[in-house]
C-alpha cells in the first residue's frame, strides 16, 4: 500500500506536464495568450518545482515526512481546482506555479518515505524500479489523456482530474503511512537561497519571453536580464556563507556531479522545446485535434518507456555512462538538425514521426545515464542531496529551454515581418529554434567527453606482487587510515580471477582483515541442493554434472584458502549453488557478511561479448552497495 501511494502520487506529479503541453493550443485561444506568454503555463510549474524540491527534503527531514508528503498533495490538488476554474491568464499561470510547490514536496517526500519502508537490497531495488517505470509511463498516459480529456471535457478537465486523485492520495497517506524523520541536528532551513534561486531564474525566462515579445535590445529585455544575474550570484554567495545550504557548492565540485547535472539541464532544455513546438505546429499549422496530437506523440513517449526504463540502464551497466551518454547526445543532435527541415507541409509519417523518434532515442539513452553519472559523486549519506540536486536540474533544463524556443521563434517572425504568410514565419521560427536545440545538444556532446569513471578509493599499502604488475596504475596509495575488516574475493578460475585472489590476499594481510573466497556455479532450479529433484536420465546426469562441478569449485576454493592462510591471513572458503543472478548472490553475500570491500576479475569480455553474455563483474559493480575492485 506504501509503494502504491507513493508510485499514485509521482504518477500524478508526472502526468501534469505531458497532460499540458497536449491541452496548450486550446488554452491559448479560449484565454487569448501568445505564444510567447504560453510558455509560462508549463514554466511556472518546472520553476516553482525545481526551486523547492531541495527544501522540500530537508524540511521533510525536520517537520516530518509523512506531513509535508499530506501537505504537498494538498497544495497540489487545491491548486489544480483553482487552475481548471481560472477565468484569465494571470490566475492560471499563478495557479501553476503553487501547483509546482506542492508537487515539489510530495515528490522529494515520496521519495524518501519508499526508502525508509523498503529495506536496502532487492526489496528496495524492485520498488525503485517500479516508481521509475511509472514515472516514465505517466509521460506516455499525459500525451493520450490531455488528448482525450481536452477533445472531450475541454482543457479544463486535465486540472480537475487531479483533485479526486489527490483527495485518494491524501486518506491513503493519513492511514497507511508511518511518520519518520531524518538527521534533525541542524533544523536550519535555506529558504533564502530556494527564494533566491526560484526568483533568479524565473526573472531569467521572463527576460527572455521579453526578447521574444519585444526584442533582444529592448529595456524591458534587458532589466530582468541583468537583475537575473545579481539573483543567481547572490544565491551562490547565499550558498557560500548558509550553515545549511540547499546545494552545498564543494558537492558540485567532486567527480561528475558537475558535468552530469549540466548534461541534465542540456537534455531536458531540447526535448522540452521540441514537444511545446510540436503540439503547436500539429494542432495550430496542420489542424490536428487535441486528441490527435497526443496520439502523434505516443510513440516517442513508448521510446522514453522502453529505451529509458530498461535498455539505458542495461547498457550503463555494462558500459559505463561515458559512452551510453556520448551516443544519446549525438543521436539527439542528428535528429534536431534533421527536425529542422520543417514546413508548413511536412507529413507526419514519412518525415516527422522519424524525426522524433531518433530524438527520443538519443535523449531516452541519456536520461538513465546523465541520472546514474549525478549520483555516483555522492559519498554515503549524500545520496538524498546527489538526488534532489539532479531532480533540480531536470526541472530547471524545462523552462529554460522553453524560453530559449519562444525567443529563437519571436526573434525569426520579426525578421520575416510581412514577407511570407503567418503560419510559414511560425514554421521557420520552429525550424531555428530546433538548430537552438541541436546546439544545446551538441554542447551536451562537449560534456559527456568530460565525464570521468570512478577512481578506486580503497588501495593497497604495499607494492603489489609481481603478479600484479600489468595492474600497477589502479594501485597507488592513497590513504593508509582506511579500515577494512573483512573482505570478499569472488574467484572463477580464470586467469583474472587468479590475479583478483592474489590481490584479495594482498589486500587482507595489508589491512589485517579476514578474508572469504566465494565461488557461485549457476545451475538450473532443478538440479539446486535446495530446489525440486527433477525426475529423468536427463535429470540424472545434469544433477552428476554440477555435482562434479562443485566438487571441483570446493577443490579450486580450498586451493586459494591455503594460500591465504600460508601469508598469515585468515580465510574461509564458500560455493554457492543459485538459480539467479551471479552477480546478485557476490553482492547479497557481501552484504550480509558486512565485507567491506569485494574483489572480482573480469574475463575481459569485448563490448559485444558483454552485451550479449553479460558481465558478473558489472553486475557487481551495478548493484553493491560495497565497495568493489575490479581485476583486468
Amino acid at each position: 500500500m506504501v509503494l502504491a501511494l507513493i508510485v499514485l502520487a509521482q504518477f500524478m506529479v508526472v502526468l501534469d506536464f505531458s497532460i499540458v503541453q497536449i491541452a496548450l493550443p486550446t488554452m491559448r485561444v479560449e484565454l487569448g495568450i501568445s505564444l510567447a506568454d504560453s510558455q509560462w503555463i508549463v514554466s511556472a510549474y518546472g520553476l516553482t518545482f525545481a526551486g523547492f524540491l531541495l527544501l522540500s527534503g530537508r524540511a521533510s527531514d525536520v517537520y516530518g515526512r509523512k506531513r509535508l508528503f499530506v501537505i504537498g498533495l494538498v497544495v497540489f490538488a487545491t491548486a489544480s481546482l483553482v487552475g481548471g476554474l481560472a477565468p484569465s491568464e494571470d490566475v492560471l499561470i499563478g495557479a501553476r506555479a503553487v501547483q509546482g510547490v506542492g508537487a515539489a514536496i510530495a515528490s522529494a517526500t515520496g521519495l524518501t518515505l519508499l526508502v525508509v519502508a523498503f529495506p536496502e537490497g532487492r526489496e528496495r531495488n524492485r520498488a525503485l524500479s517500479v516508481f521509475a517505470a511509472v514515472s516514465s509511463a505517466a509521460f506516455a498516459a499525459g500525451v493520450i489523456l490531455g488528448g482525450v480529456l481536452t477533445s472531450a471535457l475541454g482543457w479544463r478537465s486535465i486540472f480537475f482530474v487531479n483533485v479526486p486523485i489527490g483527495i485518494l492520495a491524501v486518506i491513503m497517506a493519513t492511514r497507511f503511512l508511518a511518520e519518520s524523520r531524518g538527521n534533525t541536528s541542524q533544523k536550519r532551513l535555506d529558504l533564502p537561497g530556494a527564494i533566491a534561486v526560484t526568483g533568479g531564474l524565473s526573472l531569467l525566462v521572463y527576460g527572455l519571453t521579453g526578447a521574444a515579445n519585444k526584442g533582444l535590445f529592448a529595456l524591458d529585455t534587458l532589466t530582468p536580464l541583468a537583475l537575473s544575474v545579481l539573483v543567481l550570484g547572490g544565491f551562490l554567495v547565499i550558498e557560500h556563507r548558509a550553515n545549511a545550504p540547499l546545494m552545498p557548492l564543494s558537492f558540485l565540485r567532486r567527480g561528475t556531479v558537475f558535468t552530469a547535472n549540466a548534461l541534465a539541464i542540456l537534455t531536458i532544455a531540447a526535448v522540452s522545446s521540441m514537444i511545446f513546438l510540436l503540439t503547436i505546429f500539429l494542432q495550430q499549422i496542420q489542424g490536428y485535434s487535441a486528441l490527435w496530437a497526443g496520439l502523434a506523440f505516443l510513440p516517442t513517449a513508448l521510446v522514453f518507456l522502453s529505451v529509458g526504463g530498461y535498455l539505458s540502464a542495461k547498457l550503463v551497466t555494462r558500459f559505463g555512462p561515458k559512452p551510453v551518454l556520448l551516443v544519446g547526445m549525438v543521436i539527439q543532435t542528428v535528429g534536431f538538425i534533421l527536425i529542422s527541415r520543417l514546413s508548413v507541409g511536412t507529413s507526419y509519417f514519412s518525415v516527422l514521426l522519424p524525426d522524433m523518434l531518433i530524438i527520443s532515442l538519443g535523449a531516452a539513452l541519456s536520461f538513465t545515464a546523465f541520472n546514474i553519472a549525478a549520483l555516483s559523486g555522492a559519498k554515503k549519506g549524500e545520496e538524498g542531496l546527489a538526488s534532489g540536486l539532479i531532480n533540480t536540474s531536470t526541472q530547471v533544463g524545462g523552462p529554460i529551454g522553453l524560453a530559449i524556443a519562444v525567443t529563437i521563434v519571436g526573434v525569426v517572425v520579426a525578421g520575416l515581418g510581412v514577407s511570407v504568410s503567418p503560419s510559414a514565419a511560425t514554421v521557420e521560427g520552429f525550424g531555428y529554434a530546433f538548430l537552438g536545440a541541436a546546439s544545446l545538444s551538441g554542447i551536451g556532446i562537449i560534456f559527456a567527453l568530460l565525464i570521468r569513471n570512478p577512481k578506486p578509493v580503497v588501495t593497497a599499502l604495499e607494492r603489489p606482487a609481481p603478479l600484479l604488475a600489468p595492474i600497477l596504475p589502479v594501485f597507488q596509495a592513497q590513504d593508509t587510515s582506511v579500515s577494512m575488516n573483512k573482505i570478499l574475493v569472488a574467484v572463477d578460475g580464470s586467469a583474472n580471477g587468479e590475479r583478483a585472489a592474489a590481490a584479495a590476499i594482498g589486500f587482507a594481510k595489508d589491512y589485517h582483515a579476514q578474508l572469504e573466497v566465494l565461488r557461485v556455479i549457476n545451475t538450473p532450479s532443478g538440479v539446486t541442493p535446495t530446489g525440486p529433484r527433477a525426475v529423468g536420465a536427463n535429470s540424472t546426469i545434469l544433477e552428476a554434472r554440477y555435482d562434479s562441478a562443485q566438487k571441483e569449485a570446493e577443490t579450486y576454493v580450498n586451493s586459494v584458502v591455503d594460500k591465504a592462510k600460508n601469508t598469515g591471513v585468515d580465510a574461509t572458503g564458500t560455493v554457492l549453488r543459485t538459480t539467479g543472478s551471479p552477480a546478485d548472490e557476490i553482492a547479497e553475500r557481501a552484504k550480509k557478511e558486512g565485507a567491506d570491500l569485494i574483489v572480482i576479475g573480469s574475463r575481459g569480455l569485448s563490448a559485444g561479448g558483454r552485451l550479449l553474455l553479460g558481465s558478473v563483474s558489472e553486475g557487481v559493480v551495478a548493484h553493491s552497495i560495497v565497495k568493489v575492485l575490479v581485476v583486468k
